[in-house]
């Protein structure tokens, strides 16, 4: 039974608990996205060409040749014209497949660029980002 005013002792002990629930709520969300139990998609290869360049994968998962356009050069800080690199999708962080990806990592020497990937829109003869915030994706379509 409580008797006479809450003293700050008690003020300070509920705040404390709701302030745990709310960080254990937070924390409760996912690292990853949902699982539809599809197999990954076959590593990607070939040329992805756009207005605004191409990306070309290697078929090994990890290495790119890429050929920019001053304008996603600027863009991007990346070099304009032919470069050669490596990249990964990523998921919070997480090496991830491109199909469900957030988002693209290039890196050419010293110098990296994440775009946002638009998931869903990426595939085996899609590469779909966001070349800004807010802007529509820019689709590079594979070449035959």
């Amino acid at each position: 039974m409580f008797y006479g005013k809450p003293g700050r002792k008690c003020f300070a002990a509920i705040l404390l608990a709701l302030l745990l629930i709310l960080g254990l709520a937070a924390c409760g969300g996912t690292d990853r996205p949902p699982d539809d139990g599809t197999a990954a998609p076959p590593a990607l290869q070939g040329v992805f060409s756009a207005e605004q360049g191409s990306f070309t994968f290697n078929g090994d998962g990890r290495s790119i040749t890429l050929n920019l356009t001053g304008e996603l050069a600027r863009a991007s800080g990346l070099p304009e014209g032919e470069s050669r690199g490596t990249f990964v999708f990523l998921f919070r962080n997480e090496e991830w497949r491109y199909d469900k990806a957030e988002s693209f990592r290039v890196t050419i020497g010293d110098k990296s660029w994440q775009f946002r990937n638009a998931p869903g829109q990426t595939n085996e003869t899609s590469l779909a980002v966001y070349l800004t915030e807010g802007s529509e994706p820019v689709v590079f379509r594979k070449e035959d």
